[in-house]
């Protein structure tokens, strides 16, 4: 029996290929792992292009751009990523002998160009071919787009704009960044690129109900794990439909279920959930989502929290709706128990305000003179819990061995590697890592974490 395939935001899944096969750019909006990437990937799926473009599928392109892996933040590197995706689909098509050899002859000219110059004009010719030649309509999918918006030369997308204009519904292109491309800068360049994107602007919320439910079956059948349904509906109590927190919320059920005894499985949620503040992943996902956040969106969700989520609506709590952080409709509430109960902690952190290290044990949170420090490694973790326990006074490096990597490894762990661990940990933690504050080498004796 075929294999099912599972779709993930099906209804902006539709509207998005909807777009296209209409010849129409989109611009794809979400806050961090909301599922902006999944959805991009979808498109380019065989199986989501026979499900929703048919026929229509064998007449386009698609060309899917991790704006990650540019190798330079720059125009050169911009480009190489495109042509490089262009040229892995277009074998992959079977093209032309003649057309791919254009192509590979133009890449290595933008990769190794005899002048900056031709950098730009081997990559507008390469565009030239594949809208000419390839006989499909050519769309570009840019994931992971901030950074290179933000931070590139105007010229680059008003150079996009003009190969669009030139080429119409023949080229298209696709963007996924974390917010409005409009909100990302305004200069004149960028400004007549984000003309084209007007009409189309896809928000993109978490999971309905359904999709996550299929979601953690999915995850947990992959791990020969079968999750009952008060399991499933404890996932989705927790993480809502944030793709990245379901993942991890999951993970941690199926390791806590795979641990405990047939007869005791209802002790698992219990279990999960004692651990779930204080787990890496989960503690990652919410600082990524909370710092994509704006002081604006900050403020109008600790509002609502403090009010207990009974004051009506002001428009910048609505702008929460459209980002999927409120969901609910007519009574609204934050998405799911885990990222409220972080955005809580943050606000009594903001509270206190007290100078020095503060860490939250129970969820593992660490705030420097009121702000939240970046996300730590676990190892980092561990030896600020070490050093935080003994606050003020001196531990030995044989503390740090035992505590971070355990009393079977001591006598493979040197000095250097006990001092690397610190150095990374003071870079997280100190408002100057160069001159610190808070966390001191203890010359010839250890290390000391002193308070504020």
């Amino acid at each position: 029996m075929a294999e099912t395939v599972l779709f993930l935001h099906l209804a902006e899944l539709a509207r998005l290929t909807d777009c296209l096969s209409e010849g129409e750019c989109c611009s794809v909006v979400a806050l961090s792992n909301m599922g902006k990437s999944t959805l991009l990937r979808q498109v380019c799926s065989q199986a989501a292009q026979q499900r929703f473009l048919g026929e229509t599928s064998k007449k386009l392109a698609f060309f899917y751009v991790d704006c990650n892996l540019m190798l330079t933040l720059s125009e050169q590197g911009f480009y190489e990523a495109a042509l490089r995706s262009a040229l892995a689909e277009v074998k992959r098509l079977g093209a032309a002998n003649a057309l791919l050899e254009r192509l590979q002859d133009l890449y290595h000219k933008v990769v190794e160009p005899s002048s900056p110059f031709l950098v730009s004009l081997s990559f507008n010719e390469a565009i030239v071919a594949l809208s000419e030649e390839l006989g499909r309509r050519v769309v570009f999918l840019f994931d992971e787009f901030d950074d290179p918006f933000a931070r590139l030369d105007g010229r680059i997308f008003l150079n996009l704009r003009a190969l669009r204009d030139k080429y119409g519904d023949r080229l298209c292109f696709v963007t996924a960044t974390g917010a409005e491309l409009s909100e990302r800068r305004q200069d004149a360049e960028a400004t007549e690129f984000c003309e084209l994107f007007a009409e189309h602007v896809l928000h993109l919320t978490g999971l309905n109900q359904d999709e996550a439910r299929q979601m953690v079956r999915s995850i947990a059948r992959a791990e020969d794990i079968e999750l009952d349904r008060e399991e499933i509906e404890f996932v989705l109590k927790q993480a809502g439909g944030h793709l990245g927190l379901v993942q991890a919320v999951t993970a941690v059920l199926i390791r806590v279920a795979a641990g405990v005894p047939a007869d005791l499985r209802e002790r698992s949620l219990a279990i999960a959930r004692q651990q779930l503040d204080s787990e890496g992943s989960v503690r990652a996902e919410c600082a990524k989502l909370w710092e994509q956040m704006t002081h604006q969106d900050r403020e109008a969700l600790l509002r609502f929290l403090t009010s207990g989520g009974t004051v009506p609506l002001d428009p910048e709590m609505s702008l929460l709706v459209r980002k999927g952080i409120l969901v609910g409709g007519e009574s609204p509430a934050v998405f799911g128990e885990l990222y409220a109960g972080y955005a809580r902690r943050q606000h009594r952190a903001k509270q206190s305000g007290h100078a020095g290290i503060h860490v939250d044990v129970g969820s593992g949170d660490v705030w420097t003179d009121g702000k939240p420090a970046p996300t730590l490694t676990d190892h980092e973790y561990r030896l600020l819990l070490l050093l935080y326990g003994r606050m003020n006074k001196i531990v030995t490096r044989d503390d740090v061995a035992e505590a971070v990597w355990g009393a079977d490894y001591m006598d493979e762990i040197d000095d250097a590697r006990c001092d690397k661990l610190l150095s990374r940990l003071r870079a997280k933690i100190e408002p100057d890592p160069a001159n610190p504050k808070y966390l001191q080498t203890v010359r010839g004796r250890g290390y000391r974490l002193v308070s504020g």
